[in-house]
Formats: C-alpha cells, sequence, structure tokens
C-alpha cells in the first residue's frame, strides 16, 4: 500500500462525518504495517516454491530442475550486479525476526523492497514537512475555532475567505471593494449610514482649534498679499524712473533681454541688464559706437580749439601787453568812448 494511496484515504475519511480523521502517525503506521505484511508475504511465498520443488528418490533435485536452479541463480547475480554492486541490506526498520528471513527473499524481490523502502522514507519526510505546516496552522486557528464551528465554517475555508477579502481590499478596484464593504457591512450588521452620521459630527474643541487656525492662515494669506503687492509696486516704480531716464531711450527695444538676464542672475541690476542687452543687440550697439565717435570727435575739436586759443591769447600779451594797458585804462569807468580810444591809441603806438 502507497503513501499516496494513505493520503487518499485519509482525505477519504475527513469528508465523511462517521469515521473521523487518520492522524499523521496513524497513517504512518497503516502504511507500514501495509509493507511490512506484503513482506512477509513474499517471503512466505518464497519460501513455499522452495518447498515445493520436485526432488528425486535420494532427495536430491531433479536434473531438469537442477538445471533450472542453477540457471537462475547466476541470472540474478548478473542482474543484480548490474542494478547496484553492493548486496542489498535488509530495511533498517525491520525487526531482527524479519531479517532473518531477508537471505532468504529473491534478489528481485529484495531489490523491489529496498526500492520501496526509500519511497517510504522519502514520502515520510514530505509529510513530516507538511505535517509541521499543519501544526503550526492549526496553533494559529485553534483560538477561532469556536467561531469558526459557530458560523457552520471550517478552518480551511474561513482562511481561505479571510485572504481573498484581503486580495480584494488591496488588489480590486473602487467599486469593487465599495462592494465588499457593503456584503461586510450586511453580514456584520453594520449600518452604513450611522457610520457617515460619525465622521459628520466633529468635536467642539477641535472644530474651535479648526476655525482659530482659519482664521491665522487667512489673516497671513492676506498679509503676505499686501507685502508683495507692496514689493511689486515699489519695483514697478522704479523700472518706470529708469525707463523714463533720457539716457535709457532704448529700453523698451531691449525689456524682454535684460528680463532674461535679471531673471537668470546673469546681471544684477537694472543697469547692467540694460548695458548688456544693449551690447547684445545689433542695431542698438551700431547707434551707440556712431553716437559715441561723434562725441569723442566732437570733445577732441573742443580740446584742440581751447588749446589754440590759449596760445593766441599767450602771443598777444607778450607782443604788445595790451592786457596791462586795458585792465588799467578800464579802472576809470567815468572815460568817454574818445577818451578810450585814444588812450588805447597811445599804448599801442608807444
Amino acid at each position: 500500500m502507497s503513501v499516496d494511496g494513505g493520503s487518499e484515504q485519509t482525505a477519504e475519511h475527513g469528508s465523511g462525518g462517521s469515521e473521523g480523521e487518520l492522524s499523521l502517525r496513524e497513517e504512518l503506521s497503516r502504511n507500514l504495517a501495509d509493507i511490512q505484511a506484503a513482506q512477509q508475504d513474499a517471503t512466505s511465498q518464497s519460501t513455499t516454491q522452495a518447498a515445493a520443488a520436485p526432488t528425486s528418490a535420494d532427495g536430491a533435485p531433479s536434473a531438469g530442475t537442477e538445471s533450472t536452479a542453477v540457471a537462475a541463480p547466476a541470472h540474478d547475480t548478473s542482474a543484480a550486479t548490474a542494478t547496484d554492486p553492493a548486496k542489498a541490506k535488509p530495511p533498517a526498520s525491520w525487526k531482527a525476526t524479519e531479517q532473518a528471513h531477508w537471505e532468504k527473499i529473491p534478489p528481485e524481490a529484495q531489490a523491489v523492497i529496498a526500492r520501496r523502502e526509500e519511497e517510504v522514507h522519502s514520502a515520510i519526510t514530505r509529510l513530516g514537512a507538511d505535517a509541521s505546516v499543519g501544526r503550526k496552522f492549526a496553533e494559529a486557528v485553534t483560538p477561532y475555532l469556536p467561531t469558526i464551528r459557530a458560523e457552520g465554517g471550517e478552518p480551511i475555508a474561513a482562511v481561505r475567505d479571510l485572504l481573498q477579502t484581503a486580495y480584494v481590499l488591496r488588489a480590486g478596484d473602487a467599486e469593487q471593494r465599495v462592494a465588499l464593504f457593503r456584503q461586510l457591512a450586511q453580514q456584520f450588521r453594520v449600518d452604513l449610514n450611522q457610520v457617515a452620521q460619525g465622521q459628520q459630527q466633529v468635536d467642539p474643541q477641535v472644530q474651535s482649534l479648526q476655525q482659530q487656525l482659519a482664521r491665522v492662515n487667512g489673516f497671513l494669506a492676506t498679509q503676505q498679499q499686501q507685502q508683495h503687492q507692496q514689493t511689486q509696486g515699489v519695483l514697478h516704480n522704479h523700472i518706470a524712473a529708469f525707463a523714463a531716464d533720457p539716457g535709457h531711450e532704448f529700453f523698451e527695444q531691449v525689456r524682454p533681454v535684460m528680463a532674461s538676464l535679471l531673471n537668470g542672475g546673469v546681471a544684477k541690476d537694472l543697469q547692467e541688464a540694460y548695458d548688456m542687452a544693449c551690447n547684445a543687440n545689433p542695431d542698438v550697439r551700431s547707434t551707440l559706437l556712431t553716437r559715441q565717435q561723434a562725441s569723442d570727435e566732437a570733445k577732441r575739436a573742443a580740446e584742440a580749439k581751447a588749446k589754440a586759443d590759449a596760445k593766441r591769447r599767450a602771443g598777444v600779451s607778450i607782443s604788445g601787453s595790451p592786457g596791462a594797458t586795458v585792465s588799467k585804462t578800464a579802472a576809470d569807468p567815468d572815460r568817454s568812448l574818445r577818451d578810450e580810444l585814444r588812450a588805447n591809441l597811445r599804448a599801442v603806438t608807444s
């Protein structure tokens, strides 16, 4: 009897309500008993076949039987050698009295029994791991068994429903979650209208604090707005005064470039932004250069004229020194024009 078959029997017993479920120990014991019974049957069958073999009158095996007996061991030895070089040992789970019959069992049967024992051992190991999980599950569910059974359920289904609910709440869309909440509210007799009314009721103290906070926030917002407007007004007046300055006649033409330079932090003030923007505009730069050249030329001409006038005045003073005579005669404001002309003539001819 296989372990899987035992599991199926366990499931069948679990589905019926009269026989009850088999524990893991009972299932393993039943499987082991079936295996040992099968092995004993094989041993008894081998012994019976050996006793029933035909013999001659003197008790020796007949010729045909002897040849068969001789040929069979040779075949069995080769098969055993091909499958496993080491001689099969009796299972460790057998009792000493059972192991005494091991040598009487044909090698083919020994190989089958050894393989079966290994399969049983592997199955027991797997069942042990499953049993550990089941034991932990039972420990977690045991405190809630009265509630589960009172609702006519069983632990596996209850846990499956809980996991399904958690999955919908996490991965479902809005409509699925709302439908689930309504279903839960109906199942556990929760009035959603009362829940909504409870949310609308606010603690008076909390409401008062919220109102005070709203007033403070409103005051701060008003102050910030006024400060912003005041700053914008001052800035607007400053820009207007800068644009009205005759020295900034190209302001409107280069205004967009100035704004870009100021916003980007390239220029530190309006004047620097204006100069950079004018220099970046080809037309404005050409006009300014032409004006600068004309201004420089006029300045040089004025300086040359001033120097020439100074030299001319210096030459007249050295040749005739009219300056002294004029200044001496100019001291008498009551002299007539005729007298003044005569005095100047004498000063020149003397």
